[in-house]
């Protein structure tokens, strides 16, 4: 079903159903980003904890947005006073998708242990920001929860829990092989068997054997399992939840794309003040811009300025 689109650069919907009536009553996502991960952090010389961690939330980004119903963008952005200072990724509706890590990089390196990010470790106190921009209505809506776990998935999380009041479970983890990147992100999802978005109470009770063994069934999945370029999404799913009726949805493809372009650099050169300007200006009198996303570097004359 899914053999159109990379393995490493998709994210798969998935649900586990009632044997009997085949009526959903998990929902599923897993998020296989390693590919795009690969290319964008190509363009960054991230040392390999920060590398890792950015790697790890693309995936994240990727998978949490596929839950979602917007025509914008998607933002997952975390604020810390630690070695991390500010962990972005963002993709739109289309899967096109760009990431950032800001550093000190005066700081110790901060390795994960047993697949753990340490996100205390590397990042300190902080927040995460979960962002939906609906570009053609101009709707912002965002959901912000402390850093207080060990794992980007505790944030994750805890703004399911926040938002959407669904139980919920995630996983998630990178690294780096012979071949690139991989970066994996997989959620499970309590849905309502009788229709609604909640389950009523008698809903819960009566499937809770079902909500729990998928529960058990993804915790059972190992990094390596996660992180093996030969399983793909779809054989993962089949292989973890074979007992829980799973069914596959077609894939959605994720793409390393930036959405910069010179329109939008000098639209902000032109609001810089004149001694704004005249600091950014080289010893050719140039002034050079470089995306921090893409890598990108453009230079301007003073021309640019008068508009």
């Amino acid at each position: 079903m899914n053999d159109n689109l990379r393995p490493d650069a998709q994210v798969l919907p998935f649900y586990l159903a009632e044997e009997e009536t085949g009526t959903p009553l998990v929902r599923g996502r897993i998020a296989s980003v390693g590919h795009v991960a690969s290319t964008i952090l190509a363009r960054h010389d991230y040392p390999q904890d920060i590398a890792l961690l950015q790697a790890e939330a693309l995936a994240m980004t990727a998978c949490l947005s596929s839950t979602l119903k917007f025509a914008g963008i998607f933002t997952l952005q975390a604020k810390g006073d630690g070695r991390v200072r500010t962990l972005f990724a963002d993709i739109t509706e289309t899967g096109a998708m760009r990431g950032y890590t800001a550093f000190d990089e005066d700081s110790a390196l901060v390795m994960p242990a047993q697949g753990i990010s340490n996100l205390p470790q590397i990042m300190g106190g902080g927040y995460m920001a979960f962002t939906v921009d609906e570009g053609a209505t101009g709707g912002r809506y965002q959901g912000i929860v402390e850093l207080d776990g060990p794992e980007l998935r505790d944030a994750a999380m805890a703004w399911f829990a926040n938002s959407e009041q669904l139980e919920t479970a995630v996983t998630s983890t990178s690294g780096q092989g012979d071949d690139g990147w991989q970066a994996t992100a997989m959620m499970i999802q309590r849905v309502a068997s009788e229709g609604g978005k909640k389950p009523s109470k008698a809903d819960i009770e009566l499937h809770d054997d079902v909500w729990h063994t998928a529960k058990t069934l993804m915790a059972s999945v190992k990094q390596t399992e996660l992180l093996d370029a030969e399983i793909t999404p779809e054989q993962l799913v089949f292989r973890l939840f074979n007992t829980l009726s799973p069914h596959v949805a077609p894939a959605r493809r994720v793409v390393d794309e930036c959405r910069c372009n010179i329109e939008k650099v000098e639209a902000i050169l032109k609001q810089l003040k004149p001694e704004e300007a005249d600091d950014l200006l080289d010893d050719d009198g140039k002034i050079r811009v470089t995306c921090e996303f893409c890598k990108t570097e453009r230079r301007f004359g003073t021309d640019v300025l008068a508009g």
